[in-house]
């Protein structure tokens, strides 16, 4: 064998070998098993809840503080409390505003569970599932008075400085309109077993904070007009009622296209509301003698027949002419549309 070939041959022996080392190694160390693999994800899980735990640790002291304003800003930490809180603070409203004809009523606490029951299975972890997150109250306030005196009383209401949220809001005018009832519906929340750090106390005077809604509360939209005095004429003659004066200059065109009921009391007719729902658009109308009408499209008052609501108007035709009636207008002011 030549001095070349045994050199090959010495250097592929060299090779195996060193191979075989590195293998055996490797296989030995378990650096090449799927156990090092799986360590070494267990390990990164690890460090994945190592991390969150830390997160969780630095922003503790913030959420402490977010919960501490919650509960600062509750009537209590039971519902005894927050009950007798919230019964004292909306009957001193109802005494500031002079209202006699008022009432409050309470239902009972309804306390709700964790959200996170689920993650509350095992072990020492299952006493936080019977754990209450918070308390709900809800309370009615009822009263009734001049029109001015409800929007001064659901106005304290919503910018009183506790944790609440109104669910519902119906006003109810009585007779004519001078007089409106006005019932609320709200609710309010409490963390149980939290401490305020003081009382709670209104930012600013009521009185300057309703003031940008003045010019709202002056204008009644449940109010009717007195319907015209009845004129009796001299020497036995027949008596006359004065025509409605037309406020709106526009008036007289449409009472020209408008001959068949040209003698019905559209000026004791007001407009009080519209609405715009899923079951279709409807107008409510009031009559100076305190009835009150409902129509739906199609449906007729007079010879103005309703036809849809457009933001706070109600569009009615007659004889082909469409005209319009903003809510708190009686009908003799309605004006046409495009002019």
């Amino acid at each position: 064998m030549s001095t070349l070939k045994r050199f090959r041959f010495t250097l592929a022996l060299g090779s195996i070998a060193i191979i075989a080392s590195l293998l055996g190694f490797l296989g030995g160390s378990g650096r090449a098993s799927s156990v090092r693999l799986t360590a070494q994800d267990s390990i990164a899980v690890s460090e994945g809840v190592l991390a969150n735990l830390r997160a969780e640790r630095i922003a503790k002291p913030k959420r402490a503080l977010e919960l501490k304003s919650l509960s600062d800003r509750s009537l209590g930490g039971s519902s005894e409390l927050v009950d007798s809180a919230l019964r004292a603070r909306m009957n001193r409203v109802l005494e500031e505003l002079s209202l006699s004809d008022a009432s409050v009523g309470t239902s009972a606490a309804v306390i709700q569970g964790t959200p996170a029951r689920s993650e509350f299975a095992k072990g020492s972890l299952k006493k936080l599932r019977e754990e209450p997150d918070f308390g709900e109250i809800q309370a009615t306030v009822a009263a009734s008075g001049r029109y001015d005196q409800m929007l001064q009383l659901l106005y304290r209401l919503a910018s009183e400085p506790w944790l609440h949220r109104i669910d519902m809001i119906r006003f109810d005018p009585k007779s004519s309109g001078d007089r409106v009832g006005l019932t609320v519906r709200l609710t309010t929340i409490f963390i149980v077993g939290s401490q305020q750090s003081a009382e709670l106390m209104r930012d600013g005077d009521p009185v300057v904070g309703f003031a940008p809604y003045t010019a709202l509360a002056g204008s009644n939209p449940f109010l009717i007009p007195m319907p015209p005095p009845i004129v009796v004429a001299k020497n036995g003659a027949a008596p006359t009622v004065p025509p409605t004066p037309a406020t709106n200059p526009l008036t007289a065109d449409v009472a020209t296209a408008t001959s068949t009921n040209s003698g019905f009391p559209y000026g004791t007719w007001k407009l009080t509301g519209v609405v715009r729902g899923p079951t279709g658009d409807e107008a409510f109308l009031r009559c100076a003698d305190g009835s009150a009408l409902q129509l739906a499209p199609g449906q007729a008052v007079g010879d103005l027949v309703f036809r849809s609501v457009e933001y706070d108007l109600a569009e009615f035709e007659s004889s082909g002419v469409r005209v319009r009636v903003r809510i708190g207008d009686n009908l003799s002011q309605r004006s046409p549309i495009g002019q």
